[in-house]
């Protein structure tokens, strides 16, 4: 099992070129295609408490949430940090027990066996959303940058870093902010999943954990105050 704090930033692009030009002095990594299936129930259960079950490339299993928040349903947050567990599929025996440790915590039925299609049907998981990218990484040594093409939504750059408990997430986020201010983006606060949502099925869009700074305002004023600190 791999476990990293994943502190990211998400940008919708609103000048290719600009981005571009800044692309080429970075380090170019790769390009690849990147199709990420999102698990969830039907009713989207796990999308609204901020749960994000995925697999990637048939490869991984993957499980994405921030643990205060989903202790605390009613804190104003943005969907830029959160932790990852990683699992290689086919999963082996050996894993179980970390699958169902990360299922007690979310509150989802264990395995007995190391199948998915046993955590799937014990929890009644069906493919929800498919994130379809074509996606080019780039690195400055400090930073990774991912240039993403989605299929149906767009073109977006991330930057991300892979962050410890004892890092400073505000002061890495801000640091982050500093790379990308000159370029001509949107900030998305709010993940794939969201943004896929709230294109293709706006009213639960509006339920999710998570939404755009702007919904936030418009859709749930009570709760983003003038004074609002969002963490």
């Amino acid at each position: 099992m791999k476990h990293n704090i994943e502190v990211e930033l998400k940008f919708q692009v609103r000048d290719s070129a600009q981005i571009e030009r800044f692309l080429e002095n970075l380090e170019f990594i790769n390009k690849k295609r990147v199709v990420d299936v999102y698990l969830d129930t039907k009713d989207g259960d796990l999308y609204k408490r901020g749960i994000f079950i995925r697999i990637r490339d048939n490869k991984k299993l993957e499980f994405k949430f921030n643990l205060a928040d989903l202790q605390n349903q009613n804190k104003l947050s943005w969907h830029e940090q959160c932790d990852e567990f990683s699992f290689p599929l086919p999963l082996g025996m050996d894993l179980v027990g970390s699958v169902n440790k990360i299922c007690r915590i979310l509150n989802l039925r264990e395995i007995i066996t190391p199948s998915l299609e046993e955590l799937r049907n014990k929890n009644k998981l069906i493919d929800s959303v498919v994130i379809d990218k074509i996606r080019r990484e780039y690195t400055d040594d400090t930073f990774e940058y991912s240039f993403d093409n989605v299929k149906g939504l767009g073109k977006f750059i991330e930057i991300e870093f892979l962050a410890s408990r004892e890092d400073n997430l505000e002061k890495i986020k801000n640091e982050m902010r500093k790379k990308l201010k000159n370029l001509k983006l949107k900030l998305i606060t709010a993940g794939y999943n969201e943004v896929y949502w709230r294109k293709y099925n706006f009213d639960l869009y509006l339920q999710g954990r998570y939404l755009f700074e702007e919904d936030y305002k418009k859709y749930r004023p009570k709760s983003y105050g003038k004074n609002t600190k969002i963490d």
